[in-house]
């Protein structure tokens, strides 16, 4: 997929705009001070990831805001459907055992977490799909959206825990999916021993290294926003660190001890309140 750069520049150029017209709406809209009901909305997928937008946008930090709204985007089909499978879970009574829409039971494993897959970009990453612009290079970035339990890290965690894995089938459609090549993604079984060790193994089965990078950069652009206005890198650097490892942790780990006991509603709100400690930890130390 290539975007034209002229369009990209003229759209960019547009963006402080767009910022201030939002502004505009948010002041006539927001006449009160909503703070106090701020982190219980983090807690909603699309909007857990845009709470930030006007505090960015006032400040003129737009690389950020930019990145942020390009997440939100990417993956909303995959967060709507997730609240579907809360909605149908709490319609049905929280029945056993423990399922998303993806047909293995919660407690006894976890499939990995992509960045790509059942995004807005699924269909054009799909090397066999005739809508992928290019197949060579949409495999080549396949094989890079790995989560933290595929790197070292994960290697040195699974030797450090004596963690043995296994796997089972799911109903997850992996991203190169068609009708003649039905490829479905399957799920980790682990064999820890201790409780610890099995939400840590779960948490980074999670934890999308692209998603991590992203996240990473959308950090990164903040602190060079802030350095450009005459703040202290290191201090910056240190702040967005500590922010990114708490968020990404909290949401890893909270997600993965909330999917594995209340299936897609505990993945939901763990991931929530993951977000919401990240928010208070870049709050605390600003």
């Amino acid at each position: 997929m290539q975007i034209n750069p002229i369009l990209y520049q003229y759209q960019a150029d547009k963006f402080p705009d767009i910022a201030k017209d939002y502004i505009s709406v948010k002041n006539a809209v927001d006449k009160k001070d909503n703070s106090k009901a701020s982190p219980v909305f983090e807690a909603v997928p699309v909007y857990g990831r845009i709470n930030t937008l006007p505090e960015k946008l006032e400040q003129k930090d737009y690389a950020p805001a930019m990145g942020i709204v390009s997440l939100a985007i990417l993956n909303g089909p995959e967060e709507i459907s997730d609240v579907f499978s809360v909605y149908n879970q709490i319609r049905k009574g929280f029945p056993k055992p423990v399922t998303f829409h993806s047909g293995y039971d919660n407690k006894k494993a976890q499939h990995p977490f992509s960045f790509f897959r059942g995004t807005i970009l699924h269909e054009y990453m799909n090397p066999l799909s005739p809508k992928c612009p290019h197949p060579k290079l949409a495999a080549m970035l396949i094989r890079q959206d790995k989560t933290l339990w595929d790197t070292k890290i994960g290697e040195w965690f699974k030797k450090k825990f004596e963690i043995e894995e296994d796997q089972i089938k799911t109903h997850i459609e992996d991203i190169d999916f068609t009708p003649e090549n039905k490829n479905y993604v399957p799920a980790k079984v682990f064999k820890a021993k201790n409780p610890f060790a099995d939400i840590s193994a779960r948490a980074l089965t999670r934890t999308s290294t692209l998603g991590a990078l992203a996240l990473g950069g959308i950090e990164a652009a903040h602190v060079a926003h802030e350095v450009s206005n005459g703040k202290n890198f290191f201090e910056e650097a240190g702040k967005s660190a500590a922010t990114l490892g708490v968020t990404l942790g909290a949401t890893g780990v909270l997600g993965a001890i909330g999917a594995k006991y209340l299936g897609p509603t505990g993945s939901l709100a763990g991931m929530g309140l993951g977000a919401i400690a990240g928010a208070a930890v870049s709050n605390a130390i600003d």
